[in-house]
């Protein structure tokens, strides 16, 4: 008797452990709306680019877990699917291909609102929404 609740509790605990496992592997959605207010223009040519990283190490060695792009100033860009639950923003602004590394001299900013260390942005909602503004004071190498 004993033993039989000691299972059924043991079973009720994995479920319950494995219910939390694939809400926390789940996928989310970053929804930043991001504003450009540099020298340039954010049109048909030159864009906004975003860059979502697992990791605050962002350096030559670091991959980002996706990129987007946006044409429009001020503009929401919605990026799905991140499974990371904590993410560190990079944004760029130029003419070219987001799938590659900003070139040098390229106006770029990490999020950090207040801190002078990336901020982590929790991925603990289905749907986090966040506020972006960058200039050109900082620039890639």
């Amino acid at each position: 008797m004993i033993r039989t609740r000691c299972f059924v509790l043991l079973a009720i605990f994995m479920g319950m452990a494995a219910i939390s496992l694939a809400q926390s592997s789940a996928t989310k959605t970053l929804e930043a709306k991001v504003t450009y207010t540099g020298a340039g223009d954010v049109d048909s040519t030159y864009a906004v680019h975003l860059y979502p990283f697992d990791t605050p190490d962002i350096n030559s060695g670091a991959m980002p877990i996706a990129w987007s792009s946006s044409h429009k100033n001020g503009e929401t860009v919605t990026m799905s699917g991140i499974s990371a639950s904590t993410v560190y923003l990079v944004v760029a602004y130029g003419d070219y291909d987001v799938a590659t590394e900003p070139p040098s001299g390229t106006p770029v900013s990490l999020y950090l609102p207040g801190n002078p260390y990336p901020t982590p942005i929790e991925m603990n909602k289905p749907k986090v929404e966040i506020d972006f503004e960058f200039d050109d004071s900082n620039r890639m190498p």
